[in-house]
């Protein structure tokens, strides 16, 4: 396989992947929701699909670099592989649910695994840049997350929920057969001998030693906890103060979508140089636009606002894996990746439980200012602490381990 098609093979494999992803959480949260245990499932399993991830992720990050990427995706996609159709055989709730639980353990590592493989394939081929391939991979993954959930409704519904897991094995296995095949780089890899802890903490504690990336990811990871609760505002605004009907509610989601499929495009021309202050200013759109509906209840403000806020999610997410590459030495990218997926990751969740007493007590506008006006609030604050910190250009040096 040539440089070029590995360029596009990683995100055709990225897009299987999260297609997978989105079409089994469908399926399981289907299934789960018609049980008679309903009240205490469907939570269970929303945890099981992000817990295993936050907490391993920083614990197996040092496989990045001691077998490298392509090897952990092969390995992870060989064990959803098997996962999936054990959940295909055994479609019942105890099962699904150890299957989610045991998938998210076991692809803790596939989102920077697959940004470590663009990184490095960019460089290998030289007229590319890191921007662009995360661009596209964000694009595939945007396009898999919008299929997987509605080709694995359609499936359920014509001719089972076994179906949909072995159609995601097949997707999964292909994303590995995929990856395999893509051409085996050698970039940064350290001899140095530290034992399997040194590891664990030398990417977390160069990066919150950098001041440029400890504003950045502390800032980002606060806003996430505010943006957290537009995602469960929205159907509750759209329903019941803008009173749109579920095709309504659908078209208006996709406002947020669309925008962030334009910020990925826009994404690859971003510069690591630039990256800093674009997640500060994206920080502060993203909170000008959830706070735009909360104020203004239209169809018209939510859909600009919602559009603006996935643009600037969208630069911010590009921004913030430049700030973090280009903080580290090339033998810590794929566990600084790793680290900075579980902060935003943990703040998602903590953002997202505490959204639920939020809109009970603000109702669903009430939480979207609140969302705006805090992310607005956390974006000027980093920018301020970055303007008094003592500029320290984005280098590679290494933090004691």
């Amino acid at each position: 396989m040539t440089r070029r098609t590995a360029r596009l093979a990683l995100p055709v494999a990225f897009l299987a992947l999260t297609f997978s992803s989105g079409a089994t959480m469908l399926a399981v949260m289907v299934t789960v929701a018609s049980g008679r245990s309903a009240g205490w499932a469907v939570p269970v399993a929303v945890l099981c699909a992000s817990v295993p991830q936050i907490v391993l992720a920083p614990l197996a990050a040092p496989l990045l670099d001691r077998v490298g990427p392509r090897r952990v995706v092969i390995a992870s996609t060989a064990a959803q592989a098997a996962l999936l159709l054990t959940a295909a055989a055994f479609p019942i709730m105890p099962v699904l649910i150890g299957v989610v639980a045991a998938k998210s353990a076991v692809s803790a590592l596939d989102g920077a695994a697959f940004m470590l493989l663009a990184e490095r394939a960019s460089r290998a081929e030289g007229s590319d840049t890191a921007a662009r391939a995360f661009a596209r991979l964000d694009t595939a993954r945007l396009i898999g997350s919008l299929l997987g959930p509605a080709l694995g409704g359609v499936v359920m519904h014509l001719i089972g929920v076994s179906w949909v897991f072995m159609i995601d094995a097949v997707a999964v296995g292909a994303c590995g057969i995929a990856v395999f095949f893509t051409p085996r780089g050698d970039f940064g890899t350290s001899t140095a001998p530290t034992t399997w802890w040194q590891r664990v903490r030398e990417a977390p504690a160069l990066l919150f030693q950098n001041p440029t990336t400890r504003v950045a990811l502390a800032g980002l990871s606060t806003a996430i906890v505010f943006t957290s609760f537009y995602a469960v505002a929205e159907v509750l605004y759209a329903l019941d103060v803008l009173e749109l009907d579920p095709l309504g509610y659908g078209v208006l989601s996709l406002c947020f979508v669309i925008g962030r499929l334009v910020g990925a495009q826009a994404g690859g021309r971003v510069t690591v140089q630039a990256a800093p202050r674009l997640l500060l200013a994206a920080t502060c759109v993203m909170g000008m636009g959830l706070l735009l509906p909360g104020v203004w209840h239209s169809v018209i403000a939510a859909g600009a606002g919602f559009a603006i806020a996935g643009l600037a999610n969208a630069t911010q997410v590009a921004a913030i894996r430049l700030i973090v590459i280009g903080a580290v030495p090339d033998d810590l990218r794929g566990r600084s990746l790793s680290t900075m997926a579980s902060v935003n990751q943990t703040a998602g969740v903590l953002g997202t439980a505490a959204a639920a007493p939020v809109v009970a007590g603000l109702g669903p506008a009430g939480t979207l200012v609140l969302a705006g006006a805090g992310t607005l609030l956390v974006g000027v604050t980093a920018a301020a602490f970055r303007s008094r910190s003592a500029p320290r250009p984005v280098s590679a040096r290494r933090g004691p381990s």
